[in-house]
């Protein structure tokens, strides 16, 4: 299973600079995804983690983060991406 961590700050620019490593390590495999260091975090990589969960190999979320799992729970994507989490959220 390859592993690919979340920056703090996951806003556009970081969407769209993760999103290649995203797209080549989900084509080979499941992809666990640390997301224990995010502080704030946007629409765009909220989008990219909705749509990754929908692939094939899918995600796992490890440890995420308070800030993550209340922007889920804002847009109300918990109930979305629950199933993808994996241990509980980082302090």
């Amino acid at each position: 299973m390859n592993t690919l961590s979340l920056p703090s700050v996951c806003d556009r620019a970081a969407a769209r600079e993760i999103l290649p490593e995203l797209r080549d390590a989900i084509a080979s495999s499941p992809l666990a995804i640390d997301a224990s260091k995010v502080e704030k975090v946007g629409q765009a990589m909220l989008q990219v983690l909705l749509s990754a969960s929908g692939t094939e190999g899918g995600i796992t979320l490890h440890s995420p983060s308070n800030a993550l799992i209340e922007a889920l729970r804002l847009t109300d994507l918990q109930d979305s991406l629950a199933a993808e989490m994996n241990e509980e959220p980082a302090q």
